[in-house]
């Protein structure tokens, strides 16, 4: 029991250190626009309790070493892609750097594999949303206390940064809340699951991150989508048709209101300068397409190619504020194709979950997913060393791709080792498997 609850309270400790909790608390005062951010500066009390945490991680990983290895199995392009990132230190322009980044990045990955190995989606779920539950207690509480501590006085006046380090973390870190708390259950004092909904949401549009809130909103609205899945022959032809005509009615107002739109939630047409940003970065990526120029050291160097974007935009840019376009400056189109490959396993074993899991829960993987990608167009999350966003993306994939494997292995036993003639439509079957056999041979458990 003691030890369930010291597994428990690293998980939480582990997720409040990838929201840059202790960063927010010690340097109340750092700007988006500092040019220590650009350098990647090290806060000595996050470093060290980091360290801690990693530790404690790498036991618990020691100890359940045969099952770590299967969960590694099961997610190998997502291990090809940190591999990657590993290798580039070799045609890296300060290979130092990226040796260090990408150390800490396989580190956090491995991390990330335990708690998907370790939890189910349920229970990943739960654990989720008490450190939600915790740091939205924690936000309140300090306003009152201490509010320059959560109020942005620097980048963005009036903004609530919580216990992130910038406006935007919050946000993003709220909208994830919303919509796992719209999804999940709490077992005892249900009512509370309520009042940190909207606590969150209030926090979501104090944070004014119009990025986070669209975001958010677009997959509120999606979510009687994705139960189309669950739906057969006439009730999901409907649903699609009225998700269709919802979808292009947004479209025909995006096209005809979009600058309206965009005054209200306070940005313009260059979404606050990134859309004149990205061209000089997608010609930089040209310039080394396959391979990139090392993993996270682009926006280190003080010249070459950083200087002249740098120069045309007219402001210390650190990153492309575009997940995608800062993968593509790291690893080149190799690493974005890996990427898209992972993701299109991982939303496909989203919804064979989804399919199989009756609850509201049952969206919330693909849910993520999808909201994980879109937020990446206009924010660099996409493979961030100890990143919240990216760590929960590699929970989740492993948590999926387990359990698809053992649904598959309960099918090929409740077969008798038999056709599949009794099992023709289920949703976990790939195709190029006829018999339990097959299944079992793959999953290697003969």
């Amino acid at each position: 029991m003691a030890f369930r609850i010291f597994e428990r309270l690293f998980v939480i400790a582990f997720l409040l250190l990838s929201m840059q909790v202790a960063v927010g608390l010690t340097s109340p005062d750092e700007t988006e626009d500092d040019p220590t951010v650009a350098v990647g500066q090290v806060h000595v009390l996050h470093a060290v309790l980091e360290v801690g945490v990693d530790l404690c991680g790498v036991l618990l990983i020691v100890l359940r070493w045969r099952r770590m290895l299967h969960a590694v199995r099961a997610v190998w392009p997502l291990v090809g892609l940190v591999g990657l990132a590993a290798l580039s230190t070799a045609w890296s322009a300060q290979p130092d750097i990226t040796f260090r980044r990408s150390a800490l990045l396989v580190l956090t990955t491995v991390l990330a594999i335990y708690l998907g190995e370790r939890y189910s989606i349920e229970e990943q779920a739960r654990l989720l949303a008490h450190t939600f539950c915790l740091m939205i207690s924690a936000i309140f509480i300090l306003y009152f206390l201490a509010p320059g501590y959560v109020i942005d006085h620097g980048s963005h006046p009036g903004a609530w940064k919580g216990l992130s380090a910038h406006k935007n973390s919050l946000g993003e870190y709220m909208a994830i809340a919303v919509l796992l708390l719209l999804l999940v259950r709490f077992s005892q004092f249900r009512w509370l699951r309520y009042v940190f909904l909207v606590a969150a949401t209030v926090l979501l549009l104090l944070s004014q991150s119009a990025a986070s809130v669209v975001c958010c909103a677009v997959f509120i609205a999606a979510m009687p989508l994705w139960r189309s899945a669950q739906l057969r022959g006439k009730q999901r032809l409907a649903l699609c048709a009225m998700a269709v005509s919802f979808l292009f009615a947004g479209l025909c107002f995006m096209a005809t209101s979009s600058d309206r739109l965009l005054h209200l939630l306070g940005r313009n047409a260059t979404l606050t300068g990134r859309t004149q940003l990205w061209p000089a970065i997608g010609h930089a990526i040209m310039n080394r397409p396959i391979l990139g120029y090392g993993y996270d050291t682009f926006w280190i160097n003080s010249g070459g190619e950083a200087l002249g974007i740098r120069a045309g935009a007219g402001w210390l840019v650190h990153q492309a504020d575009n997940g995608f376009l800062d993968l593509g400056l790291s690893l080149g189109l190799l690493g974005v194709g890996l990427f898209f490959l992972i993701f299109a396993l991982s939303f496909r074993n989203g919804i064979g979950y989804l399919k199989l899991e009756p609850g509201s829960l049952g969206l919330w993987p693909i849910s993520y997913f999808c909201f994980f990608l879109l937020h990446n167009v206009t924010e660099s999350t996409l493979l961030a060393r100890g990143g919240f966003s990216c760590l929960l993306f590699v929970a989740l994939t492993t948590g999926l791709a387990l359990r698809s494997k053992e649904v598959l292995a309960d099918v090929a036993v409740d077969t008798f080792y038999g056709d599949f003639e009794f099992f023709p439509t289920h949703p976990e079957i790939p195709s190029g498997f006829t018999t339990a056999d097959d299944i079992l041979r793959d999953l290697g458990t003969e």
